[in-house]
């Protein structure tokens, strides 16, 4: 799970802030209750790019397409009480292949 981004500022604050307490890193890395090599990791980080936000992550490629998606919604938009198993079925009967696990 990552770090809350108000506790990255608090490590930021407890170790190098002018006012901040000036903390080792093991003191800091209980006040905050994480790791030693948390709190170096975000340290350094800030030393380096002067940002405490998340960087971006790939993701994983997309099961369906945006086609694939649009017939989903429509044919759940039209028949309120389908369950999710008989999707594929119905899309499969209209010339659309999706897996159960897609839906």
């Amino acid at each position: 799970m990552p770090l809350p981004i108000h506790t990255r500022y608090k490590i930021m604050f407890l170790s190098r802030h002018p006012k901040g307490l000036q903390l080792s890193h093991l003191d800091v890395a209980r006040a905050v209750h994480c790791s030693i090599s948390t709190v170096k990791y975000w340290l350094n980080r800030w030393t380096q790019s002067k940002d405490l936000t998340d960087s971006t992550r790939s993701s994983r490629p997309r099961a369906t397409t945006e086609k694939q998606d649009q017939r989903i919604t429509s044919l759940a938009k039209e028949q309120s009480f389908v369950i999710a198993q008989d999707i594929p079925n119905q899309l499969k009967r209209r010339g659309v292949v999706v897996s159960e696990r897609m839906v």
